[in-house]
């Protein structure tokens, strides 16, 4: 009698697939928080309150960041630096970037003398294109 039912039980199959929905699930997730957290990165170190403008839509490229404050600190993407280390840092950092784009984004009480001074050290660290952040003004 046992060989009779162990002869009638089928024979299983291995399961050997892997599901990866849960996989790709936890992938998008982390995506999206990366992408959100991001952003929140990119300010200055200091205040600053840029000038409003009517500007066009900015498009996604390797931007270099220089932030200039009222009181003429200065910050490189995210990273305060000093006159003395400006010319340097902006140099190195453009020698690495594809675009050669910087974005200046001047505090609008900041003093004309430390933009032109900003803008004369970027042009002669190579930028092949240079443009001033404003806020967009609403209509």
């Amino acid at each position: 009698m046992l060989q009779s039912l162990m002869r009638s039980e089928k024979p299983r199959e291995l399961l050997t697939d892997i599901n990866v929905t849960p996989l790709v699930d936890v992938c998008l997730v982390l995506v999206i928080i990366f992408m959100v957290t991001t952003t929140l990165f990119l300010q200055p170190p200091f205040e600053i309150t840029l000038p409003r403008a009517h500007t066009a839509e900015q498009t996604k490229e390797e931007n270099l960041f220089v932030a200039i404050a009222p009181d003429g600190r200065l910050a490189v993407n995210e990273q305060a630096v000093t006159w003395e280390d400006f010319s340097r840092t902006i140099t190195d950092k453009l020698a690495r970037s594809r675009t050669k784009l910087v974005v200046i984004r001047a505090d609008e009480q900041s003093l004309s003398g430390a933009v032109l001074d900003a803008l004369k050290t970027i042009k002669q660290a190579g930028a092949r294109r240079i443009t001033f952040g404003t806020e967009a003004l609403k209509e």
